[in-house]
């Protein structure tokens, strides 16, 4: 079994136009954004890290050969198919670990902790978090075991302030995951399933796609 991290980083950011470079490798706290999320990977002995990028992404196909990551180049047309571009050639037993390249979270551990929660039987489990701007992301409703019961995908009034920010999942469990444009709507199809699970982590994930959210670092 392998564990790989998917990274997709092909989105355009044209909220934050015009920035210096790709949000990805938008320096926070003295470093590439999608330098905290390769990290947390690493630290969860992940093996291969493969970033899907366009080809005109320059900065960030360099950054991820710096970082010795395989370099997916792509014009996706959605998240859900960047994240379904990072998957060819893996078996179905294999784990793949998915984050947003331009969030930063706590703790630096937290895919360990998917993990462990993943190799006690769920076919794939979400890192949540708090959110002051629930709307804006794939709200994640759970149970008191721990069950993700629905998610809702970025609707005007969701039914709570919990949303997923990271993901371990065995290969398997994104068959299909074309066939949607986001992925919490593959994520939702697994917990209607009963074959998803969730850990909350403490605090908020920092999101940089808006310019407030920039401003603000």
């Amino acid at each position: 079994m392998r564990v790989v991290g998917v990274i997709p980083a092909a989105g355009s950011a044209k909220r934050l136009q015009p920035l210096p470079c790709s949000k990805e490798v938008y320096p926070v706290g003295g470093r590439p954004v999608m330098d905290y999320l390769v990290e947390r990977m690493r630290a969860a002995s992940c093996s291969e890290l493969r970033v899907v990028t366009r080809p005109d992404k320059l900065d960030v196909v360099a950054h991820a050969h710096e970082l010795g990551a395989l370099v997916v180049e792509a014009e996706p047309a959605s998240l859900a198919e960047s994240i379904a571009l990072g998957l060819p050639g893996l078996d179905d037993a294999d784990v793949v670990l998915v984050g947003l390249p331009d969030t930063i979270w706590e703790p630096i551990d937290g895919f360990v902790s998917l993990l462990e929660h993943l190799h006690e039987g769920a076919s794939a489990v979400l890192g949540v978090f708090e959110s002051d701007e629930p709307e804006r992301s794939d709200v994640v409703v759970l149970d008191r075991s721990g069950l993700v019961r629905s998610i809702h995908v970025k609707e005007g009034l969701p039914p709570g302030r919990l949303v997923w920010g990271c993901a371990a999942a065995r290969v398997g469990a994104f068959a299909g995951l074309e066939r949607h444009r986001e992925p919490g709507r593959h994520f939702a199809a697994l917990a209607a399933a009963g074959r998803l699970r969730a850990v909350r982590f403490p605090g908020t994930m920092v999101d940089i796609g808006t310019p407030a959210a920039l401003a603000a670092l």
